[in-house]
């Protein structure tokens, strides 16, 4: 499977923010591949293994916190084949 070609699954349960059903396809319009920073976001915020580099703001919705910035930078540089990539730049993008 080729990066950024993975669906993002849909939460389960009540809990959290809920994203319209066009939020999670990654495709940024129809036929692209591309994927967006937004949905990369969405993709970290939605798996359990990184929580200890971005979640949900506790009690906020929509909001959340970058808990380690370079690691995110890092994930999302590896994603888009950008081994350049730093928070700095990420940020810009955001």
């Amino acid at each position: 499977m080729k990066a950024g070609c993975s669906m993002v699954e849909k939460p389960e349960g009540g809990g959290g923010y809920q994203f319209p059903d066009w939020a999670y396809k990654t495709e940024s319009s129809p036929g692209s591949r591309q994927i967006q920073l937004w949905h990369f976001i969405l993709e970290l915020l939605q798996k359990e293994e990184f929580r200890h580099v971005i979640a949900w703001q506790q009690g906020e919705y929509g909001e959340f916190v970058i808990k380690d910035p370079d690691e995110v930078a890092r994930l999302w540089g590896r994603r888009k084949c950008k081994p350049q990539m730093n928070y700095d730049k990420l940020s810009r993008a955001l």
